[in-house]
Parts: structure tokens; sequence; C-alpha cells
């Protein structure tokens, strides 16, 4: 069965944001990857709903770049839990890709609102 069009482009469009939304996530505040996706997901009503697939190969790369520091934390119980945090680079960056996702966006609705 083809897949539609829409479900190809929105993956896409998501695809394209998911490291922006990832260090706004943490740039709130230190956290571990599960509290990442509960939070997106709930600040989006759903529409973010990452993936183990999908977040920890970005944190990977976010963390690569020297956007984030990752640090193991104890638990009084259960599982040691990986925690990320922004660097100073991540902080200047974050502010730096939400001036352009707002530049974006206005371009793109001024092509949009255009072509109607």
């Amino acid at each position: 069965m083809k897949k539609s069009i829409r479900d190809e482009w929105i993956r896409e469009m998501k695809r394209g944001s998911v490291q922006l939304l990832i260090l706004a996530t943490i740039g709130k505040g230190k956290k571990y990857g599960f509290q990442i996706v509960k939070e997106l997901g709930e600040l989006s009503s759903g529409y973010f709903a990452l993936k183990e697939g999908t977040l920890y190969p970005a944190l990977h790369r976010l963390e690569k770049r020297g956007y984030l520091l990752s640090e193991w934390v104890t638990q009084s119980s259960g599982n040691p839990r990986k925690y990320y945090s922004l660097t100073p680079d991540g902080t200047d960056t974050l502010s730096k890709a939400k001036d352009e996702w707002k530049l974006l966006v206005e371009r793109s609705n001024d092509v949009l609102e255009g072509s109607e």
C-alpha cells in the first residue's frame, strides 16, 4: 500500500525540527530521555511523540557537536539515569536557532499566503 504524501511530508517537517525542540526542552533544565519524550508529547498535545530510535541518535549528535553535556545519576531506587543539560554553546545555539526558526516560519507564511 502506498503511503500518503501527507504522512511523508509531515515526517520530514518533524524531522527538521526535532533537534531544536530537544534543545528547547533541555534548556528549561536538566532532563533524562523519558522526561524529554514526555514533555515534548505533552507540550505539543501529542504531535511530537518521539520514539527512542529518534530521540537518542539526536541526543548523541547534539552532544557530539558540543551542545549538550550528559551525566549518569544514581537513583535511590532503580537504575541510574543519564541526564542531559545544555553547554554554554548549546544555550547560544538554542537562542540563535529560535530566531532562525521564527524567521523561517514568517518567510514560509509569506510564501504560502502569497500563493493563494
